[in-house]
């Protein structure tokens, strides 16, 4: 029994187990396809890498947009926690704002999306809060909530 598979490889009846555990060391999967006269059949196939189309829309679920850039939804903070930023900071920030206080953000441009981005700190930029971005904070919240 060989330990060496390929994309395509195709097994009758059943496929052994160190064909599966190939896969999931090489970026593929088994797929049961058609049978062949009453026979099963399973085939290695590749799993398909993301298209600019599915990344882009992966970024719209992550990130919202405002004036001063795109807002990461779910923030990691210094300690390594993650927090909700329109539920979690968003309270916090619009009072500080109210006692006119400096807030720093981090906002982010946007990414092409032909190539997967290896690292956001590219993208990334300090801005100060204004009342404008907390006003469409609160619009983004509720735009939420509102049902597609």
């Amino acid at each position: 029994m060989t330990s060496e598979y390929i994309i395509g490889q195709i097994f009758q009846n059943e496929y052994p187990p160190e064909a599966a555990m190939w896969c999931n060391n090489n970026n593929a999967y088994i797929d049961e396809i058609e049978p062949l006269q009453g026979i099963r059949r399973f085939e290695i196939k590749a799993v398909p890498q993301p298209t600019a189309e599915d990344r882009e829309r992966k970024f719209h679920r992550e990130f919202f947009n405002t004036s001063l850039g795109y807002i990461r939804r779910s923030v990691t903070m210094a300690d390594g926690s993650h927090k909700d930023f329109l539920s979690d900071l968003l309270p916090t920030i619009a009072i500080a704002v109210n006692l006119n206080t400096p807030v720093s953000i981090i906002a982010y441009s946007k990414p092409d999306f032909t190539h997967p981005v290896a690292d956001w700190t590219q993208y990334q930029h300090i801005e100060t809060v204004t009342t404008q971005f907390i006003q469409e904070c609160f619009l983004q919240l509720q735009n939420d909530f509102i049902p597609n």
